[in-house]
């Protein structure tokens, strides 16, 4: 039991089960708060909440340092807080088979936005609420499931200095065994740092590499919104970065605002994902239809692409919109107090869009290459798209 500087109250911290911790606050010779099974990388949020509701703003380094105390004297190693964390993180990577988990470590220098690209996507976030985001101390993972496609496991890691140094140090070993995914972000906007940026992003491939010759190196150049001479910035940084780097880096323009942070994890998903493949084997095979310009498999929480026959400058403007459309299609129907849809249809000057339910979580959308069609010919389509719909849900299910 530690007494808390400043306040009259004490904090304890025991092991309770072996999903977590058990958090008691006392106030004088009062418990004031108890909470069970808390995960060890929660513990401080969890104390800070607590002390914030009460109208108390504790520094958080304070709470660390309580928090990293009393879990020393629990704890039957000499491992830091950040090491202990860690292995955590890689006992509940253990127990996941590999076939359904993929992990992806997300690094870069401090306030490249890295926490904001993945909760902008998968927790669905706006743009404003990612604006005064706190920086990841440490780090923190997040699991996420897209469908049965993916189940991408996220290592957040905490850009600032201290954190880098821990590590190239005794770390570096747990935090890229068994990553699929190497996903680095810099900061477009602050050229100051592009020189460390290098630094960091070199280590972080040769660690990689190390232990996955065959994973994925992504490079997302972030916050280009805020960039007026695009090309000519990006084709620079591309040079400079990778001039010392001889394995293949795929490159992402990426903003909290706009559709690019969409569709660069599309990519990303569908290049872990064993099923993609057949996805896209299936809507190449319906794309060669006569008739059939474009097919989109949607995912509906996310606004993924799971599968896409669109190249990727079409993908990134197009997966957003219709994200977008899926968004207003479900207002519309909530609103109105109607069932989920099953099929939707758009017409416009130049093209028709079919959209038809696959499963709850999956849209298939179907881009005819003309508007001109006769309504025979709308029926023909309509049926092959109900038949690879069932193709797919098949393939989803399994």
């Amino acid at each position: 039991m530690k007494k808390i500087p400043g306040t009259l109250f004490q904090l304890g911290i025991t092991g309770s089960t072996d999903k977590g911790y058990l958090i008691n606050i006392w106030y004088r010779d009062q418990l004031v708060y108890e909470r069970a099974n808390v995960i060890k990388e929660a513990l401080i949020n969890e104390i800070q909440f607590f002390f914030e509701g009460k109208n108390l703003s504790l520094p958080r380094n304070r709470i660390e340092w309580i928090v990293r105390e009393e879990l020393s004297s629990i704890s039957s190693g000499d491992e830091t807080f950040i090491e202990s964390t860690v292995s955590d993180l890689i006992d509940e990577f253990e127990k996941k088979p590999t076939e359904e988990m993929k992990k992806i470590v997300l690094i870069g220098l401090s306030n490249a936005g890295k926490t904001c690209i993945y909760e902008r996507v998968f927790e669905g976030k706006k743009p404003w609420e990612l604006l005064h985001s706190a920086a990841t101390k440490g780090i923190a993972y997040k699991e996420y499931e897209v469908g049965t496609i993916s189940k991408p496991m996220i290592w957040d890691l905490g850009g600032q200095q201290q954190y880098l140094d821990e590590y190239h140090g005794v770390l570096k070993n747990n935090i890229f065994q068994k990553a699929s995914i190497l996903l680095y972000v810099i900061d477009i906007t602050d050229s100051s740092r592009y020189e460390d940026a290098r630094k960091e992003l070199e280590w972080s491939v040769n660690q990689m590499l190390s232990f996955n010759p065959g994973a994925l190196i992504n490079v997302f150049f972030h916050k280009i919104d805020l960039i007026q001479d695009k090309d000519e910035v990006v084709d620079y940084l591309k040079k400079f970065i990778s001039y010392k780097i001889s394995h293949k880096i795929r490159y992402h323009t990426t903003s909290i605002f706009g559709q690019s942070l969409f569709s660069a994890w599309s990519e990303i998903i569908r290049e872990i994902s064993p099923k993609t493949t057949f996805i896209n084997t299936i809507l190449n095979s319906m794309k060669s239809h006569n008739g059939i310009k474009d097919a989109v498999l949607l995912e509906k929480s996310t606004g993924l692409a799971c599968g896409s026959t669109l190249d990727l400058k079409e993908e990134d403007i197009a997966v957003g919109m219709l994200s977008l459309l899926i968004v207003t299609i479900d207002k519309v129907t909530q609103e109105m107090k109607l069932q989920n849809f099953k099929e939707f249809k758009l017409k416009t000057d130049s093209n028709f869009l079919l959209i038809d339910n696959v499963t709850n979580e999956l849209l298939l959308i179907i881009i005819l290459a003309s508007s001109d069609y006769n309504k025979e010919k709308i029926v023909e389509i309509e049926e092959i798209g109900k038949q690879v719909a069932n193709q797919i849900r098949n393939l989803w299910v399994q």
